[in-house]
Order: structure tokens, then C-alpha cells, then sequence
């Protein structure tokens, strides 16, 4: 059964979460054109006209040296294949997915038709290289059917694909509920075929927020901290993003598709930082999205594993030290070495995995 919405939770978390995603650079699509994206079936999870258009932009190949663009139909039987790849169980169309997104897990290649003979080129979802080159959305109040309908809070898109979804309760409730909301959606008697899409989960309640990916069990959503940053320059940083007037059409849409709860409401600029806004920020911003979900997702004996803060901020020190040089002697210099403590169980192989990767 879908949910009635909640004024407390609409404004005090999940208004206040889209109000930061857009002035991070996400572009609010509504309910009804999210609805329409989908050929009005709500048993289908992507945008596709802005996966069209974006993909094709995105995408070419090159034949003896000259460039060309992929068709069309190209572009629209690659969105087809994902969007309806057979679904085998959660954990597994995960990662068919994740490999298929991902080009450090192998990718996508397509077949193309070129002066009447086939031929395999790459095929990108995402531009990893030039951010500025992808399409970030952000919905709420999403309808997804699967054995049951459900209806997220909101959800994040990276051109035209469900990248993150994020649940919200209001201060008084435990984020714990939030959590479990986003396992039970996963279950086969819910919705679970919208989270083999998605990357990042986050449980917010307003104060606190934790982040899982797909099939994360409650007792593994951990907290994000920032590591080497003063609190006071993360704050002076969200107070510049917060602080930008959002365009008032797209401030109505936002407050129709909350159902009237948030009527009447307007953009506070100069509210009070909360951890929930810490997290989103931590999390959101479109280079660390994509650096995350890229570089520090893995799959490990049927589990699908997102980096903890602390592997997150390891791994980036890691990659810094190697690219430097120290002097051995007069004709020979050598990249730095360095170590990086742990404690038992605190997840050394696969900082290690996540390394290499990265």
C-alpha cells in the first residue's frame, strides 16, 4: 500500500533534502513527467527520453579514424536491454546491471551495422571522465510497482537511470525505520527489481543520516564523516549551496507532488545546518556520486559492498602517495610506499580490492 505522506517529514527532511540535490546542480523532473518518461508504466524504472537523449550525445566510435554517432534505434535498444534485463534474484541483476554501468567492471559493447558490416564499439551510460556531461536528476514521491506498488521518497537518476534513492522520516522517528523502509522495498513481495538500478541508499530522519547500496543487511548502514576538513569549512560550504534561490515554477512543482503537505511553504536560505545536510552534501555532489559508485562498490560472495568513510579517504591518500617520487640516487627515483593501519575486522582486503580498482 503506498504510504500517506507526513507534513513533518515532508518539511523537515525530505523537502529540505531536494532543496539542497538541486542546488548541487540536479535537475527536479515531477511526478507526472517522471511518469510519463516511463510510457506511464510504473513497472518501468527509466527516464527514457532523457536516457535517449543523453546517451546519444554521450556516445560515438570511431572507424578508420573518422568519428560517427550511434542511430538512434541504437541508443533506444541499449535502453531496452537494461530496462528490461531478466530479472535473477537481487544481488545477481545487480550486478549484471553494475557491470553492464560500470567500465571497471567491464562495461557495455554494442553491435552497430557500418558500410553493411558488423562491428563492436564501446558503449557509455555515464561519462566518467567529464562530469559536466551527464544529466543528474532528482524525483519525489516516485511510483514504482513491482509485486506490490511502492513510492520512495526520492530518487536521484544519472541520465535517466535510478542511481540512489533516499528514505526520510521526521526528527522524532528512528533512522532505523528509515532503514528498514529501504530493506523491505528490496523484498521479493515489494518493488525489489528498482534497487538492482540503484547505487547508494540513504536513510535520513532530518538529524542523522546512513548509507547501504543494494542488499546492505541494517546493522551495515554506516554514517559518512568528511576526513582532513574543519567542521566550520564543510558548514561555511553547505551555507553556499543552501543559499541559492531556487527557481519558483520548479518550487511549486516540488511542493504539488508532495501532495499539499508543504503547502504554502517557502525556500529557507539561512536555516540551521543539520547532519542530514552534512551527509547529502558528502554524498551528493556529482564528482563524489560518481567516484563512490565507480571506484568503491564491489561484489564479494554474493554481496554487494559500498565503501566505509574511512576505506573511502584511505584509498584516495593511497593513490596520492604513489604519484609521488622520491630520489634513490643520482640516476634512479622510485614512487613512495607508505602504510596504512587497521584494526581487526575493519575491512583491509577490500581496501585493498577497492584500491586496485580505483
Amino acid at each position: 500500500m503506498l504510504k500517506d505522506l507526513n507534513l513533518d517529514e515532508a518539511k523537515q527532511s525530505q523537502l529540505t533534502c531536494v532543496e539542497l540535490l538541486l542546488n548541487m546542480g540536479y535537475k527536479y523532473i515531477g511526478a507526472d513527467e517522471a511518469l510519463r518518461q516511463r510510457g506511464g508504466d510504473t513497472t518501468n524504472f527509466i527516464l527514457s527520453d532523457i536516457a535517449v537523449k543523453k546517451l546519444m550525445e554521450i556516445n560515438g566510435y570511431e572507424v578508420d579514424d573518422f568519428k560517427y554517432k550511434f542511430s538512434e534505434k541504437d541508443v533506444r535498444d541499449v535502453i531496452d536491454e537494461i530496462e528490461h534485463i531478466q530479472y535473477e534474484g537481487l544481488i545477481d541483476t545487480a550486478q549484471n546491471i553494475y557491470n553492464m554501468i560500470m567500465p571497471t567492471s567491464g562495461g557495455k559493447t554494442i553491435k552497430v551495422s557500418h558500410d553493411g558490416k558488423p562491428i563492436s564499439k564501446n558503449f557509455r551510460f555515464i561519462d566518467f571522465k567529464n562530469i559536466e556531461n551527464n544529466d543528474f536528476h532528482v524525483t519525489a514521491e516516485f511510483s514504482a510497482t513491482g509485486k506490490q506498488n511502492i513510492r520512495p521518497d526520492i530518487v536521484c537518476f544519472i541520465n535517466g537511470i535510478p542511481f540512489a534513492i533516499i528514505e526520510n522520516k521526521k526528527k522524532s522517528v528512528s533512522i532505523k525505520e528509515a532503514i528498514g523502509d529501504l530493506i523491505k522495498k528490496q523484498s521479493p513481495e515489494f518493488c525489489p527489481k528498482l534497487y538492482t538500478y540503484t547505487q547508494l541508499l540513504v536513510a535520513t530522519n532530518a538529524s542523522e543520516l546512513q548509507y547501504g547500496t543494494t542488499g546492505t543487511l541494517n546493522k551495515f548502514f554506516a554514517v559518512w564523516k568528511e576526513k582532513g576538513k574543519d567542521i566550520k569549512e564543510i558548514d561555511t560550504h553547505i551555507k553556499e549551496i543552501m543559499s541559492k534561490p531556487i527557481d519558483k515554477e520548479v518550487y511549486s512543482q516540488i511542493l504539488t507532488d508532495l501532495n499539499g503537505w508543504t503547502k504554502g511553504h517557502t525556500q529557507k536560505t539561512n536555516r540551521v545546518i543539520t547532519g542530514q545536510d552534512r551527509g547529502i552534501v558528502s554524498l551528493f555532489e556529482p564528482e563524489r556520486l560518481l567516484d563512490l559508485t565507480k571506484n568503491h562498490i564491489l561484489f564479494d560472495a554474493g554481496v554487494k559492498k559500498i565503501s566505509r568513510y574511512q576505506q573511502f579517504f584511505a584509498i584516495h591518500k593511497m593513490l596520492k602517495r604513489i604519484e609521488e617520487e622520491e630520489i634513490v640516487n643520482e640516476d634512479t627515483t622510485r614512487r613512495k610506499g607508505g602504510l596504512v593501519w587497521h584494526t581487526q575486522g575493519s575491512g583491509k582486503s577490500l581496501t585493498m580490492v577497492m584500491f586496485v580498482k580505483a
